[in-house]
């Protein structure tokens, strides 16, 4: 993470040479400095939850003007110090020019709604949910197809987890049970329009196992793209995961051996048609008796969408 310096050591070479500048403030609260597209002089202020924003400022250094929007965090504790450096990470660093107050709303906006993302309902469902896409996208990642990073959805509410190409998707499926028995959507599986494939994994808690945050601090490291890795840190905090909380713990070793992956036309399904009128149908679906695609043959496919 970038360091953030006191404001008053931040040099006139700095000043005139960054975009963004991450300080602390007089106060002691951590702060960026974000560089206006105009020389507006007529400064405006206002707080967020989170944030103090003051739009259009103007510093000075050895007596020449230069123009900049400062936001400052509201809170000094541990968490929300932690919270900031991550958006400088993720956020900030995607600005490539000076902005104006407009665009400064727009990011504050993206900002705000980081904040306020806090861990699911069902935690230890969603853990183990993402366990198990994290550990797929390891599983293709470690056998030849470093592209599945980039396949993986950053909407997590999507209908599948990995989009390969317009023709072909993946789905990911986890239990903790020894039975290799899954819950889809019966418009998952049954598809006319495009080609789905099922990766099944089967997890084992285990006490000197993996932990969540280990395979995410992992995976971390296939990514780049700043939102990419603001994406994961998004669901990250669903997790309710970070350096202090590791979450659940798996036999990873385990885990690998057992994935399975099938094509959806072969799984058994309810194979009659469906009214229109009839929605929502949900339904386990044993996948143990199908005959499964070796992880070599599965990533040629891959290669030729």
């Amino acid at each position: 993470m970038k360091e953030f310096k006191y404001i008053s050591t931040i040099s006139k070479n700095e000043i005139e040479a960054s975009l963004v500048i991450p300080c602390i403030d007089e106060s002691g609260k951590h702060a960026i400095l974000i560089k206006n597209s105009v020389n507006k002089r007529v400064s405006t202020k206002y707080s967020t939850d989170n944030m103090n924003v003051q739009m259009d400022s103007v510093l000075y250094f050895d007596g020449k003007e230069y123009f900049f929007h400062i936001l400052t965090a509201t809170k000094n504790d541990d968490y929300s110090i932690k919270q900031f450096n991550v958006i400088y990470e993720y956020i900030f660093k995607k600005i490539e020019s000076p902005i104006n107050g407009n665009e400064l709303g727009l990011l504050i906006s993206s900002i705000e709604e980081y904040f306020r993302i806090s861990p699911e309902a069902d935690l230890f469902k969603t853990q183990v949910g993402v366990f198990g896409e994290f550990l797929a996208i390891k599983y293709l990642h470690d056998n030849g197809y470093p592209e599945i990073a980039d396949k993986y959805h950053t909407n997590f509410y999507s209908k599948h987890d990995i989009e390969i190409s317009s023709d072909l998707r993946i789905e990911i499926k986890t239990t903790l049970s020894e039975k290799r028995i899954h819950r889809f959507s019966h418009n998952q599986i049954s598809r006319n329009d495009i080609k789905v494939y099922v990766i099944s994994l089967l997890l084992e808690e285990a006490k000197e196992g993996v932990s969540l945050f280990e395979l995410f601090e992992e995976i971390f490291n296939y990514y780049h793209a700043p939102d990419s890795l603001l994406a994961l840190r998004k669901l990250i905090k669903k997790c309710g995961v970070d350096e202090d909380h590791h979450g659940p713990k798996f036999a990873l070793n385990k885990a690998l051996d057992d994935i399975r992956i099938y094509n959806a036309d072969d799984l058994p399904k309810i194979s009659n048609t469906i009214p229109d009128e009839i929605t929502n149908i949900k339904y386990d679906v044993d996948c143990s008796k199908t005959n499964n695609i070796k992880v070599d043959d599965f990533i040629k496919l891959l290669k030729t969408n």
